[in-house]
């Protein structure tokens, strides 16, 4: 049986696991990642030109450019080199596109807001 505590809310005598700071009554939501990220090119990605793209990046490349997984078991996305930034010509530029992972988009975007937040 694992190792139990108490919560710790002050009068909670809830016991939670030991791994946990406070019961479910308790807890605070985790924030989704890249739930306060915006895009300058959101309305681009709803087009029918860029779902064409996307899948002609994602059909002539079956991996992903950064760790080299296959799209076989795992999820592949389109990540611009360059963040187009409102730039519609860079947004669709096919030079600027290559097929990643989830994992991967995910490091590469969190990259980019962190450098983005440092520039201010």
């Amino acid at each position: 049986m694992p190792r139990a505590k108490i919560c710790r809310e002050p009068g909670c005598d809830a016991l939670i696991r030991e791994t946990e700071t406070y019961c479910d009554k308790h807890a605070k939501p985790k924030p989704k990642p890249f739930a306060n990220a915006s895009r300058s090119n959101s309305t681009l990605y709803n087009t029918h030109k860029w779902r064409v793209l996307r899948g002609k990046i994602l059909d002539g490349n079956p991996y992903c450019h950064r760790c080299g997984a296959p799209q076989d078991g795992h999820v592949l996305e389109v990540h611009h080199i360059t963040p187009p930034r409102g730039d519609e010509a860079l947004f669709f530029d096919q030079d600027n596109l290559v097929p990643v992972c989830r994992q991967c988009h995910r490091a590469d975007t969190g990259r980019e807001i962190g450098g983005r937040r440092r520039d201010r």
